[in-house]
């Protein structure tokens, strides 16, 4: 078992060496230490983060109007009350598409620049692509597919929040968006 650990580790520091030179391990930051840590914990929240983003974009906007009016007078019991939850949200349809988008966004650009400080860049690279991809698309994507309501009514608290946040920017592309779409 420690062998395998000693095998772990090896392999880690090999990934983390700059090619440029031998003496040195990730771009910035040691592996082992606090920060490598805390930096470890804040890219696992941005996909986290931006696999949210996706499934509910996905979720959210595929839920129309009209049919959460319907699920809120003739749904289940459960579909009635997450229908009530998330109308008044889906009602500002493209402010909350660009919300949504732009955090979506944040969250994926800002992930490589932490990686880089951890990895070489090639292992940065590789390693953004594939967690965005499978953690941050493909899984939260197929999860709101088939729950969306569930999931949208479950994350109605933190697109408020994000609503907020982003309205400077989000409100008035939203009104752009409908300008354009008359």
């Amino acid at each position: 078992m420690m062998q395998h650990v000693m095998n772990a580790v090896a392999v880690v520091r090999m990934a983390m060496r700059d090619p440029n030179n031998n003496n040195s391990i990730g771009a910035e930051v040691a592996f082992g230490t606090v920060t490598w840590f805390i930096y470890a914990g804040f890219s696992c929240f941005l996909v986290l983060f931006a696999g949210i983003m996706s499934g509910l974009t996905l979720g959210l906007m595929s839920l129309g109007l009209v049919e959460l009016e319907i699920l809120q007078q003739s749904g289940t019991p459960d579909e009635k009350k997450q229908a009530a939850v998330i109308l008044p949200v889906v009602q500002k349809q493209h402010q909350l598409l660009v919300t949504l988008l732009l955090c979506n966004a944040a969250a994926m650009e800002a992930l490589p620049l932490y990686l880089d400080k951890m990895f070489n860049q090639y292992v940065a690279v590789i390693l953004s692509v594939t967690f965005v991809l499978a953690f941050g698309e493909v899984i939260p994507q197929a999860i709101c597919t088939r729950y969306g309501l569930a999931v949208g009514a479950n994350f109605v608290w933190l697109v408020r929040v994000l609503m907020v946040i982003c309205y400077p920017i989000a409100y008035p592309i939203g009104k752009v968006i409908i300008a354009v779409l008359k």
